[in-house]
């Protein structure tokens, strides 16, 4: 592909490197550390917001360089599906309470769970 047309499809190579990401169980902190690029770049170019035509090119390239494969790989690439078995039981008590340290440890799980939430 010529650049000019990878720079117009910009948008679709930030959905297939989201997806990437994704599939293979990076967080957008990991990722940013194994391809040494900023959490903002990554950003841009997830959402296809790089203006700048050299930019997004030395971009994808470190990205591709980072990851070891071509440009081919990643747009060819789909998400993994993984399928996810689950058991419940139907032994759970119908009255139970919780004391008060574990709604606390509780209360400050929901709260860091939240936090991280906003940042990826």
């Amino acid at each position: 592909m010529r650049f000019d047309e990878l720079f117009a499809m910009r948008k679709l190579i930030g959905t297939k490197l989201k997806d990437y990401i994704h599939s293979n169980g990076f967080s957008k902190v990991s990722f940013c550390m194994k391809t040494e690029i900023s959490r903002t770049t990554l950003n841009k170019i997830l959402n296809g917001e790089i203006d700048n035509k050299s930019t997004f090119n030395k971009d994808l390239n470190k990205f591709l360089t980072g990851l070891n494969m071509d440009l081919d790989t990643l747009m060819e690439s789909s998400p993994r599906v993984q399928s996810v078995d689950a058991m419940c039981s139907q032994n759970a008590q119908t009255d139970y309470q919780m004391n008060d340290k574990a709604k606390m440890e509780y209360d400050l799980l929901q709260d860091i769970l939240n936090l991280c939430s906003v940042y990826y």
